[in-house]
């Protein structure tokens, strides 16, 4: 999966997240017992984040995998933190940028198009770094682990929320499932849980802790499937007579086949906070 190639994803596709799921977020939402919408669902991976890591005034933030910025937003607006959102998305950027000017924050945020594995920043830039189900677009996670590292000050935290692997036996059905997920969602592959806790590791963090969040994404899940599995006979049709781009097609593919990762027993779910 190309760097390209998932930036046209997004290109293409931003519009359709917006439509679809949300114009602020483009993460799973955490139901906990008390999440009353949609919208509380989705900031609660965000508020998750910034407990864990402690943000505050004095937090210099690099949102790896920014969208369209809600994250960045969000911790500037509340914690008064300075962040910095890259994205590979030229479409994401501009949207980004707009919306921290509405938001009044945009002398608190900085959004640029970069590759969060080889960002051009200084050493020991920021305190605080955060991925929120971006970092599996990395080729190699560890290559973005160690660019992390480099990039916190001593005693900076990390935290990746996402989706991972809970084995790998998969048989041929698994396998088309998983491939579907990844092609359709420009995926390049998802890392297992123990593979990323080992990464975390050699790339130099310590102190790495792992919450299950599964369970609370569930509904999430569900109700993306129902938005591709509606309109996925249509999208294929007109994917075929070439009058919508194929990437677009591959968003609703993604969408199904992600609900059958969970439903497989082939994913998990979670939350990784780590120390430099």
């Amino acid at each position: 999966m190309t760097k390209k190639k998932i930036a046209v994803h997004y290109d293409d596709n931003q519009f359709l997240y917006n439509l679809g799921w949300s114009k602020e977020s483009l993460h799973y939402g955490f139901w906990e017992k008390d999440t009353k919408n949609h919208t509380e669902a989705l900031l609660n991976p965000i508020k998750f984040v910034c407990k864990h890591l402690g943000i505050n005034k004095d937090d210099v933030v690099l949102d790896a995998g920014c969208g369209v910025g809600g994250t960045s937003i969000y911790i500037a607006k509340n914690y008064g933190a300075h962040v910095h959102g890259i994205t590979l998305s030229n479409a994401q950027l501009k949207i980004a940028k707009r919306k921290a000017l509405k938001a009044k924050v945009a002398d608190l945020t900085d959004f640029s198009n970069r590759d969060f594995t080889k960002t051009g920043f200084r050493d020991g830039t920021f305190t605080k770094v955060c991925g929120i189900e971006s970092i599996c677009y990395a080729d190699k996670k560890i290559d973005f682990l160690r660019e992390a590292f480099r990039l916190l000050k001593n005693g900076g935290k990390i935290a990746v929320v996402d989706c991972f692997l809970k084995r790998t036996d998969f048989n041929e059905k698994e396998k088309t499932i998983y491939e579907d997920f990844l092609e359709g969602w420009a995926v390049p592959s998802l890392s297992s849980k123990g593979g990323f806790h080992d990464d975390l590791k050699k790339a130099g963090f310590k102190n790495v802790k792992f919450y299950d969040k599964f369970k609370t994404i569930r509904k999430c899940s569900d109700d993306i499937y129902v938005k591709g599995i509606i309109p996925y006979p249509f999208t294929w049709l007109l994917s075929r007579i070439g009058i919508m781009p194929k990437s677009m097609h591959g968003l609703f593919i993604g969408c199904i086949n992600q609900k059958k990762l969970c439903d497989n027993n082939m994913v998990t779910y979670g939350v990784f906070i780590a120390e430099k």
